[in-house]
């Protein structure tokens, strides 16, 4: 199985899991079904973050850069800016997924998240 196999079958899982958790907690079939699209692209999120996470974890926040003609500094890492991105994406698609659970039932269930990049 090649690279792209395995992370497609990451996907699938979570895909599988986050449906799996709405249907636990009775959510309509039909109300899953609407949901797909985000539920999809949150669940590629969750993977991509995951990768995300290990590119960061051996990064420096800044970094320099030298554009040439003497244009030096330091700017930030954009591995951080683009996993800040992806993270405040997956989480909207997570509270829109969250707002289908019973309001009770909803601070019972524990949803295994990305770690923070502080973490």
């Amino acid at each position: 199985m090649n690279n792209i196999d395995e992370k497609s079958q990451l996907v699938n899982d979570e895909i599988e899991r986050i449906k799996s958790l709405l249907a636990d907690f009775n959510v309509h079939e039909k109300r899953i079904l609407v949901l797909e699209p985000v539920i999809e692209n949150t669940a590629w999120m969750k993977i991509k973050l995951d990768e995300a996470r290990e590119a960061v974890k051996t990064s420096n926040v800044v970094i320099t850069y030298d554009n040439g003609g003497g244009q030096k500094g330091i700017r930030e890492n954009p591995l951080f800016k683009g996993y800040e991105s992806l993270w405040k994406s997956y989480m909207s698609g997570m509270n829109t997924i969250l707002k289908e659970l019973p309001e009770c039932e909803a601070k019972e269930i524990e949803i295994e998240k990305p770690k923070t990049m502080l973490e």
